[in-house]
């Protein structure tokens, strides 16, 4: 039975005076017939018969007549569960995955609100502000006249949450020289370069703060050099690519008075 238009009745009653204060300590009950109720909406008729009160009390009207149901064919179907996230991690992090525990559920209910359903989903789960992996026991968000059949236990979520990793470019960083006591000159003189790494660390880095890229010419006489850029990076980041790759190193005999 779905739908139904009414929750109650309203009786108007007459009788004694100690009867009608008697009934407040009672709880009283309509029981509705739908044994001969069809598929589709039904119109019953209230029976005043069927109103039980007490001696000494009797009615004279009842409030609907009728109460109208809507009657619908039952419907057990298996879904998968999928986790409801309310809210955005910490800035920098990001949702990897969620796992439900268990991964699907029976639920049963009418046929015109399951067989539509393709999935069962949680009650909203909060991860504002949140940079941690956890673990919680959560309920279905269900329509009021779906049941969970199995499992009956209350649903794991689990909800990885890692640092959000992306790649970086920075251009024009100046190239320096490392351990030579003559003047040189460094070819290109910039390098460009392409890092990946945790947000939260490259949002803080450029070419002038994070990064160090220099060419060691320890030992190096004077002449011309071919070299590769040595490159310090942040703790957590890695190099993806770089442009150039190759220097040309012009030391002259002159030595570098600074």
């Amino acid at each position: 039975m779905t739908q139904p238009l009414v929750s109650g009745i309203e009786v108007r009653i007459k009788g004694t005076k100690s009867a009608i204060k008697a009934l407040s300590a009672m709880q009283l009950r309509y029981e509705l017939d739908l044994s001969e109720t069809d598929i589709g909406l039904n119109s019953i008729t209230i029976n005043q018969n069927q109103v039980l009160l007490p001696k000494g009390v009797s009615i004279i009207s009842v409030k609907p007549t009728h109460i109208s149901v809507r009657i619908e064919k039952e419907l057990e179907k298996e879904l998968p569960v999928k986790i409801f996230l309310s809210g955005k991690a910490a800035a920098g992090y990001s949702i990897a995955n969620t796992i439900a525990r268990p991964l699907s559920v029976t639920l049963r209910g009418p046929e015109t609100v399951v067989s539509p359903m393709k999935e069962a989903v949680t009650k909203p789960i909060p991860i504002r502000g949140l940079s941690e992996s956890f673990k919680k026991e959560i309920a279905l968000d269900l329509p009021e006249e779906v049941q969970l059949v199995s499992p009956s236990n209350i649903i794991f979520a689990e909800v990885r949450i890692e640092e959000m990793i992306i790649v970086k470019k920075i251009d024009d960083i100046l190239v320096a020289g490392n351990g030579s006591p003559y003047v040189y000159e460094i070819t290109p003189a910039t390098i460009d370069i392409e890092v990946k790494g945790p947000a939260n660390i490259l949002g803080k880095i450029d070419k002038e703060n994070g990064i160090n890229v220099y060419v060691d010419l320890q030992g190096l006489t004077p002449g011309v050099y071919i070299r590769r850029a040595a490159i310090t990076l942040p703790v957590k980041t890695t190099l993806v690519g770089v442009k150039p790759e190759i220097f040309t190193i012009k030391i002259t005999k002159a030595p570098n008075n600074n």
